[in-house]
């Protein structure tokens, strides 16, 4: 199976804050992705299948990010998202602010991880709802 770029934008673009991530993760897993990580330095995604990688742009916005991890304001920012007080954008920039490189979301397992500069974790969570 080949990832559909098509289809992931349009599946991103329906979801209107970052409380639908649950919905928007079900989405995914229709079309067959099995992990995505988001690069907040270039503001990318890039998206695996069983056999494939593609990177995109999409609603990505490169933000700046801190030196060194800060596990409280990381979670501070997902405690955010996660009920829907903020949008993608905002949620960057904190994530950015508490030194999250990137972030991955492994789908099988149900799990997101955020990781710092030195690919050590901050914060891994469920994916509430999945």
């Amino acid at each position: 199976m080949t990832l559909d770029f098509r289809a992931i934008e349009r599946a991103v673009q329906e979801e209107k804050n970052a409380g639908g991530f649950a919905n928007l993760m079900k989405a995914f897993q229709k079309l067959g992705v099995v992990r995505y990580d988001y690069l907040v330095e270039s503001g990318m995604y890039r998206y695996f299948d069983a056999t494939s990688t593609i990177d995109l742009k999409m609603n990505g916005v490169a933000k700046t990010v801190a030196l060194k991890g800060d596990d409280i304001a990381s979670k501070r920012a997902v405690q955010k998202a996660q009920a829907g007080l903020i949008t993608f954008e905002a949620f960057c920039e904190l994530a950015g602010e508490a030194g999250i490189l990137y972030w991955s979301t492994v789908l099988d397992q149900k799990v997101v991880s955020y990781f710092d500069r030195d690919n050590q974790i901050q914060l891994a969570e469920p994916i509430p709802g999945l």
